[in-house]
This record gives C-alpha cells, structure tokens and sequence, in this order.
C-alpha cells in the first residue's frame, strides 16, 4: 500500500515539475523577445535619423542649385575685355602689368582681381599649405595691393577660394566637412599670407565657395584643376559683393 501512495504522489508531483521547466523557458524566450524588440526599435529610430538626414541634404542640395539658378537669371551683361582691363588699371594701377608675372584678370561685381588656378599648384595635395611657388606669387601680389589699400580707404580686399567637386573623404581626419569648408580654409591660407607679407588685416576678408561655383562643367583632370582656384579681388564694399556667376569675360595679360 505505501508503494502504492508513493508511486502516486510521484506521477502527482511530475506534471508540477514540468509546469515549473515550461514556465522557465516561457521567460527565457519572453525576454529574448523583448531584447529583440528593443533592438528593432533601435534600428528603426536610427533608420528614421539617417533618413532625415538624407532628405536635409537634397533640400540643401535644391537650395543650393536653385539659388545658383538664380544668379545666372539675373546676371548683368558681360564686361567687356578692353572694359576690364581699364577697370583692373583704374583701381590696381601699374602694379600687375610692371611685376614681371602674367596675371589673368576677372571680374565679380563691381569689383575687378586676379585668379590662380591649380595649373601652377596652389596647395600641396591634399591640404591648404601653399606651394612655394604660390608664396612667391603671393608676395608680388601683396607689394601691389598692400600699397593700394594702405592709400585708398575705401579699398578693401577679398579673396575668394573654389574647389572642384570631389569629395573630401581624405581630409575627413583633418576636420574638413566639406568642400565649403576646404575652399574657406585655403582662403584663409591666402588671406594669411598676405597679412604677413604687409597687408592691413582689417581690411582683408574672405569667402569659401567650394565647388558650387566652377569655371568648367566637365570633370576631366584640366576642368578639376580649372575650377580649383583662388581669386583675389579690389573693391569698395559695396563692389565686393558676391557678384555674378564665373565664366563672365576676361584677359590674360
């Protein structure tokens, strides 16, 4: 009889003793579900954030093309080159035609400059040092418009840098967002110069257009190294305003 009792009580207690693995295992894929979700969620609310970052930047991207758009509707007509030249003579004076360098002029504006392309390698690859053969036409440069601005005081100088439309993945690790922010950098490695070669730092300024505008629409090596450039512009302040839009008349003295 007591075998008997025993051999109930065991067959009593079996089903509470895989009621209890059951319910362990139930929590066990409970929570791994709820990991699960949460990891879901996780991605979801990160895929939202790239996404709205995606489409910022195709609104910024149709700003900017829009406002360039813009620009070439309303432009003035082109200045003429015998226009230019009288311009450049009229503000700069002799200083670029006795330096011995060939200077090619443009205009922006009301305001008339220079321009340095990358044919004569503005900056060592891959960053905004100059070259030494840039500090050396520099320094031509300032003995010019040093002179200029020290005697005008409505004279004031900006210096303008462009870049071509590749990416700045490389300079990443150097803290350079983009190519606005690369073009402003090497700006200010002109402006600089300048400064130190004798050129009042107030009167001074510059403007980075990264390769929003380019000289050439193409995207072989000569319209890249075309469109990187940088220009150095005299003028009032109301002459150094942003200007029209490159491509408009000029002339290699």
């Amino acid at each position: 009889m007591k075998k008997i009792l025993m051999s109930l009580a065991v067959v009593a207690a079996f089903p509470l003793l895989t009621g209890c693995v059951s319910m362990e295992e139930f929590d066990r894929v409970q929570k791994h579900l709820e990991t699960e979700q949460e990891a879901n969620r996780a991605i979801a609310a990160e895929n939202a954030r790239l996404e709205g970052l995606v489409s910022n930047l195709k609104t910024d991207r149709e700003k900017h093309l829009a406002a360039i758009e813009e620009l070439r509707k309303n432009q003035g007509p082109a200045i003429s080159e015998d226009d230019l030249v009288k311009r450049m003579q009229e503000i700069w004076g002799d200083g670029l035609r006795n330096s011995g360098s060939e200077w090619e002029y443009v205009q922006s504006g009301g305001a008339v400059g220079v321009r340095m392309d990358d044919s004569g390698v503005l900056f060592k690859s891959g960053s905004w040092d100059l070259t030494d053969g840039t500090k050396s036409k520099l320094s031509e440069l300032a003995k010019i418009v040093s002179g200029k601005v020290k005697t005008d005081p409505n004279l004031f100088i900006r210096v303008d840098g462009h870049t071509d439309n590749d990416p700045v993945k490389k300079l990443k690790a150097k803290g350079i967002q983009d190519n606005i922010h690369l073009s402003t950098m090497r700006a200010m490695a002109v402006r600089d110069f300048l400064v130190s070669a004798g050129v009042p730092k107030d009167r001074i300024f510059v403007a980075g257009f990264g390769e929003y505008w380019p000289l050439n629409a193409g995207n072989s090596a000569k319209d890249k190294q075309r469109n990187r450039r940088v220009e150095v512009y005299l003028g009032d302040p109301n002459a150094l305003s942003i200007g029209a839009l490159p491509g408009q008349a000029q002339v290699q003295k």
